[in-house]
């Protein structure tokens, strides 16, 4: 299994035709020596984590993008008016077994090449699951379990696009329906540095248009498009709130020891040293308890990639998003305040 420590999460988002955009992103990551010990994948997300578990790296990854064609991941439903979706997946679980994206064997061993979660949303509750092949570090309610192929499939199950898909005894939507790029999985598995690549633009304080929808497709695309940005809004959010509240905890702790260690100074001229080894006036006691995590370092393009590409997977599409995921994570690591290797 991956490093215990657990220190780096990548979040990897849905968004299906698009994830050589996450390709791009890990080979700029590995170039800069930074690798996940834990990978969160939702939709087209959980394929690409499932094949990093499985021991894949960018470049082996990138070979198995180039290749891949619209028909080897789905297929024209052929009585649409017998079902509740459009195109039939089925081409994709052969193509992920024949071609080698994902080795299950190794997923589900002590040999995995990170700690994998891939989430999906239960259909008659609409309930976000979080499935693992570990045990968390924090309490929580994944669900720990040998990952196989139906875990990925209903990760990956765009509503209307795609069929749901049954696991255990439950049908099974896309995880990116409530969630697309959840931090919450990351961080109960223990990551405290976190890289989430999203695939739709990501400005707080600016506003971005899609194309008006043309089709039953297109409109699917789009109403998915807003419901992953806005996932993801509500759960940053939610973490920087609790990391407001760490801070405060932290705070309220050093006021406590600095008022504990006067009243044991006043009380009998005892000189009590509280160690602190950083100086920056918090003692080491209490940080080792309450800890404020640094904000994730978000990638994602700058303008908005057309939503026909969720259900499209072309060579030249590949190509195009392989280098923009690259081209983003590069900005988005100098944002950061990193270095960026060569400049």
């Amino acid at each position: 299994m991956a490093a215990e420590n657990r220190t780096r999460a990548l979040v990897l988002s849905g968004g299906g035709g698009r994830g050589a955009y996450h390709v791009g992103v890990l080979r700029f990551l590995e170039e800069h020596e930074w690798q996940p010990d834990v990978v969160v994948g939702t939709s087209i997300g959980a394929v690409n984590g499932a094949a990093i578990a499985s021991g894949h790296n960018a470049f082996s990854l990138w070979a198995l993008w180039k290749r891949l064609r619209t028909q080897d991941v789905q297929k024209a439903h052929l009585n649409p008016l017998s079902g509740n979706f459009l195109l039939d997946t089925s081409p994709l679980r052969e193509t992920l077994q024949r071609e080698g994206w994902v080795n299950f064997d190794r997923i589900n061993s002590d040999e995995a090449s990170v700690h994998l979660r891939v989430t999906a949303t239960e259909v008659n509750t609409g309930h976000l699951h979080v499935f693992g092949n570990s045990p968390d570090v924090y309490p929580s309610r994944m669900r720990l379990e040998p990952l196989g192929l139906d875990h990925i499939i209903a990760s990956c199950s765009i509503p209307i696009v795609y069929p749901a898909t049954q696991l255990h005894e439950n049908l099974y939507w896309d995880g990116a329906t409530v969630a697309n790029t959840p931090l919450g999985p990351a961080i109960d598995a223990g990551a405290e540095e976190i890289v989430v690549v999203l695939m739709t633009p990501w400005e707080e304080d600016e506003e971005y248009e899609t194309e008006t929808p043309r089709n039953l497709l297109s409109a699917a695309s789009v109403t998915l498009e807003w419901a992953l940005l806005a996932s993801f809004q509500a759960d940053l959010k939610l973490f920087r709130r609790v990391n407001d509240l760490v801070r405060l905890e932290v705070e309220n702790a050093r006021l406590r020891a600095t008022n504990s260690l006067l009243i044991e100074r006043l009380k009998d001229g005892q000189d009590i040293d509280l160690e602190d080894a950083d100086g920056d006036g918090i003692p080491d006691i209490f940080q080792s308890k309450f800890q404020a995590l640094p904000d994730p370092i978000i990638v994602s393009p700058r303008k908005p990639i057309p939503v026909e590409q969720i259900v499209r997977y072309t060579r030249e599409g590949h190509e195009e998003l392989y280098e923009m995921g690259y081209q983003d994570a590069k900005r988005a690591w100098k944002e950061s305040g990193k270095q960026v290797e060569g400049e």
